[in-house]
C-alpha cells in the first residue's frame, strides 16, 4: 500500500480572505475569533477584546502562511528522502477548511496534528474535521485514510529547536540561563480542566518544558500558561503567565526569558499575550524581557516531523 498524500491540519488564523458569512464583512479577525467562541452572543465583550489584540498587530495573523511554510519545507525534506508525497494543508478554524481539504485528496493519506501536546480541543477536534470530511464524500471519491502521525511533544528535534530558540533570546538580552537571576517563562495555551481530565496535555506540557530546561541548563524556570479568557465560569490550567514572572521575580530573577513551548508558530497569541502583554508585567517590575522565537521552520523541527512521518509510513 503505497502513501500518495499527507494532510497537515492544524487550527488557523485569519488572512485576508472573506469567508463571505456576512453580507458587510465585519473584519477578518471578527469572523474567526467569533467563529472560535461558537458565534455565541454571550462572549461579545471577550470576543471584541481578542479581536482588538488582532487588530493592533495588523488585523490578521501568519498562522497559516507560516504552517504553509512548514509544510513546504517538511514536503522538501521527504522528497530528499525518497518520499514524494502531496502535502495538502486544512485548517479548524479559517479556510480552507480541513473538511474541505478532504475533498481534495486522491489515494492513501496520512494525517499529521501540527498541535505539539494533545488535548481534545486541538488533536481530537482536527481528527474529528477529517472524518466530516471524508463523511461528505461518496465511495467513489473517498480517500483511504491510513493513519496518523505520531505527536512530538518530547522528540529530540522540537526540543532541541525550542532550545536554541532559548538561548538565540537569552543571548538578546544578556541573560546567563544557568544563573538563577534569569527566570525562564516556558509558555503553554492554558486550557479548561475539564479538558485536563481527558488528556495527557498538562503531563506532555511539563515533559517538553523538563526537557528544554535541561537542554539549555536552566538554573530557574516555570511552565506558565496564557491566553485564558478572563470571563470563563470555568477553571483553567494554571499558573497564568503574569503570576509566573512575579514568582520568577520573587524567587530572584532580574530578567525574564519567555518561549512558547506551546505553539509551533509565531502567531497572535504569542506576539501579543506573550509578547505584548507579558512584556508589560516584566516591564512593571523593572525586568529586561525576552520572548523566543516559536521553532516556525526550524531545521531540526522540519527534521523531526519527517522522522515521524517517515516511521509511521514504515507502517502503513
Amino acid at each position: 500500500m503505497a502513501v500518495t498524500d499527507l494532510m497537515i491540519v492544524a487550527f488557523g488564523g485569519p488572512t485576508e480572505e472573506c469567508c463571505e458569512k456576512h453580507v458587510e464583512c465585519p473584519g477578518q479577525a471578527f469572523c474567526f475569533v467569533n467563529g472560535i467562541f461558537g458565534d455565541n452572543p454571550a462572549r461579545r465583550a471577550r470576543v471584541d477584546e481578542v479581536v482588538a489584540h488582532y487588530k493592533e498587530l495588523g488585523g490578521f495573523s501568519r498562522f497559516n502562511e507560516i504552517t504553509e511554510a512548514q509544510g513546504a519545507a517538511l514536503q522538501a525534506e521527504l522528497a530528499k528522502r525518497g518520499h514524494d508525497l502531496r502535502v495538502t494543508v486544512g485548517y479548524d478554524h479559517w479556510m480552507p477548511r480541513i473538511a474541505d481539504q478532504v475533498g481534495k485528496l486522491r489515494g492513501d493519506f496520512l494525517v499529521l496534528v501540527m498541535a505539539p501536546h494533545q488535548s481534545s480541543i486541538s488533536w481530537d477536534a482536527y481528527l474529528r474535521r477529517v472524518t466530516e470530511g471524508l463523511d461528505r464524500l461518496d465511495a467513489s471519491r473517498r480517500p483511504n485514510w491510513i493513519g496518523v502521525v505520531d505527536p512530538f511533544w518530547n522528540k529530540r528535534g522540537f526540543i532541541d529547536a525550542l532550545a536554541e530558540r532559548v538561548e538565540a533570546a537569552a543571548s538578546s538580552i544578556g541573560a546567563d540561563l544557568t544563573n538563577s537571576t534569569t527566570g525562564l517563562v516556558l509558555s503553554a495555551h492554558a486550557v479548561p480542566l475539564p479538558v485536563v481530565k481527558t488528556s495527557k496535555y498538562v503531563e506532555q506540557i511539563r515533559e517538553t518544558a523538563e526537557l528544554v530546561a535541561s537542554k539549555v541548563g536552566a538554573a530557574n524556570w516555570m511552565v506558565g500558561y496564557q491566553s485564558a479568557p478572563g470571563d470563563s465560569k470555568i477553571e483553567w490550567t494554571r499558573p497564568y503567565l503574569d503570576r509566573v514572572i512575579v514568582e520568577l521575580k520573587e524567587s530572584g530573577a532580574r530578567r525574564i526569558v519567555a518561549a512558547p513551548v506551546g505553539f509551533l508558530c509565531d502567531n497572535v497569541e504569542v506576539l501579543y499575550d506573550l509578547g505584548i502583554e507579558g512584556a508589560a508585567v516584566a516591564t512593571a517590575y523593572d525586568l529586561p524581557f525576552a520572548v523566543a522565537e516559536a521553532v516556525n521552520t526550524h531545521s531540526a523541527f522540519i527534521a523531526q516531523l519527517a522522522d515521524n512521518v517517515e516511521a509511521r509510513l514504515t507502517h502503513a
